[in-house]
């Protein structure tokens, strides 16, 4: 059981991560040059404030993820030691059709993973602890017609013991309107407003700013106009963050904190770099959000994170598109194990 609820948790949280994908790849969009547009503080906030997020429960969203995430976490103090590690490789893709009626909702989630993790500790007043377990395979979740549908080819090992975890299986349980109106009515209705690019708090207090400073200390901030798509892109890097640093500081609290002087300004830029230095060895960040006809189209990012201690090593693309296509669904249902649980039978 213990194999079967590590499976799960690890699957829902990468297919929360990848919930909109689809079937064929999606790179990280480029843009040209000749469509590099210049907007103003104010014309940026009026192309958020048009944002109409009311179609965003009706559509079909794709969001695929892929990438590599190494971390590593020692701790000595004393006779006390512990050793965190975590590994994940991952190409993941999910599409949602998310509606108010239960039939007309759909789920298409597929992954390849390939996922390790190990955790010991000596010297614990609770005594010695070692746990060590891995996924890794093909995996997919789908949702249709009401039922909850699994397609596993995993190899799952934990403390050296391995299970083949490969089996095809639909959960007896049918999901009714019912309890599919339970769940909406579960939802927080504030929960867009909460996660808008932009929320409204932001928007007022960049209104009323002069934040045209700010802008022009970021460099790194584009604005491309192809027909009647706006794309605001964010670059940056470790090189990039140092030259900028000192000119957005200086923006920045002549809002914040307009008696700070420039030499306190310095002193608290130049702690924050060494500070990076000390920690960073390689980053890189790439932000892209769409916009055409007052609707948020694209979101993706791209991330890059390397520790000077190599204990971090996080290379990760993310990328959502809104509106996209469901693609077609496994054409054997039919030949699924009915179970009451997942896994049931292989776990036991």
């Amino acid at each position: 059981m213990k194999k079967l609820i590590l499976i799960f948790v690890v699957l829902f949280t990468l297919f929360g991560l990848a919930a909109c994908g689809g079937s064929t790849p999606d790179t990280f969009p480029t843009f040209k040059e000749k469509d590099l547009v210049q907007l103003s503080a104010s014309e940026m906030i009026a192309l958020f404030e048009s944002i109409d997020y009311t179609s965003v429960d009706s559509e079909s969203v794709r969001i695929s993820i892929k990438g590599k995430l190494h971390t590593i976490n020692e701790e000595v103090e004393g006779t006390y030691s512990s050793y965190n590690e975590v590994k994940l490789d991952i190409d993941a893709v999910l599409f949602a059709l998310v509606s108010e009626q239960v039939n007309e909702s759909r789920l298409f989630a597929e992954a390849t993973i390939d996922f390790y993790s190990k955790d010991e500790e000596v010297g614990a007043y609770w005594g010695d602890y070692s746990d060590e377990r891995s996924i890794k395979g093909d995996a997919g979740v789908y949702f249709y017609n009401q039922y909850l549908y699994m397609n596993m080819d995993l190899l799952v090992t934990e403390d050296g013991e391995e299970t083949d975890a490969v089996f095809k299986q639909k959960l007896r349980q049918q999901v009714t309107q019912t309890m599919w109106d339970e769940a909406f009515n579960m939802a927080d209705p504030d929960a867009i407003g909460d996660i808008m690019p932009i929320p409204q708090e932001y928007l007022d207090m960049l209104e009323n700013g002069d934040f045209e400073e700010i802008m022009a200390a970021l460099p790194n901030l584009k604005v491309y106009k192809n027909g009647n798509t706006h794309s605001i892109v964010f670059t940056i890097n470790k090189e990039g963050i140092m030259d900028s640093m000192l000119d957005v500081a200086v923006a920045v609290m002549a809002q914040v904190d307009s008696q700070m002087s420039l030499a306190d300004i310095t002193e608290m830029v130049n702690e924050a770099k060494t500070e990076i230095n000390r920690v960073v060895d390689e980053l890189s960040f790439s932000f892209v959000i769409s916009i055409t006809e007052n609707r948020v189209t694209k979101l993706a990012i791209s991330v890059v994170f390397v520790s000077e201690e190599e204990d971090i090593n996080i290379d990760m693309t993310l990328i959502i598109s809104m509106g996209a296509e469901l693609p077609k669904f496994p054409t054997d249902f039919d030949q699924y194990e009915t179970v009451d649980e997942p896994g049931q039978g292989i776990f036991d």
